[in-house]
């Protein structure tokens, strides 16, 4: 009985590593790729949220490791009470999940804010 509940608290523990790592792994691919600003010469701005990409994204899964996962994201900016979004699917009440949040600017209407990027992400 002993062996058991030892690989089952292993096996939780596993589940929760892979999932903060993919969790990590699908935010810092927003905010480096999918998400980030561009400006008129074509630079791209990591960690700097283009808020007209934020509202266009369209596909809120991606395969980590092999493995699939989906995704919410959400965006709160200086000076307001309200953030953008959230953007994607409703997390499923059974799932285990992971949410990380952390500090970017928001390009917004001309302007850079400062900003937090709150992603949540659980195994599809």
């Amino acid at each position: 009985m002993l062996v058991v509940s030892a690989y089952q608290q292993y096996r939780s523990s596993s589940e929760m590593a892979l999932l903060s790592d993919s969790t990590s792994s699908i935010t810092t691919h927003l905010a480096l790729d999918e998400l980030a600003y561009v400006d008129a010469t074509g630079t791209s701005h990591p960690y700097v949220i283009d808020e007209a990409k934020l509202q266009s994204l369209e596909s809120f899964k991606q395969a980590v490791g092999g493995e699939n996962f989906e995704f919410q994201v959400s965006v709160l900016y200086m000076g307001e009470n309200e953030p953008l979004g959230p953007y994607g699917p409703a997390l499923p009440k059974e799932k285990m999940n992971c949410t990380l949040i952390f500090a970017v600017t928001l390009f917004e209407n001309g302007r850079y804010l400062p900003a937090k990027i709150t992603v949540m992400a659980w195994r599809a």
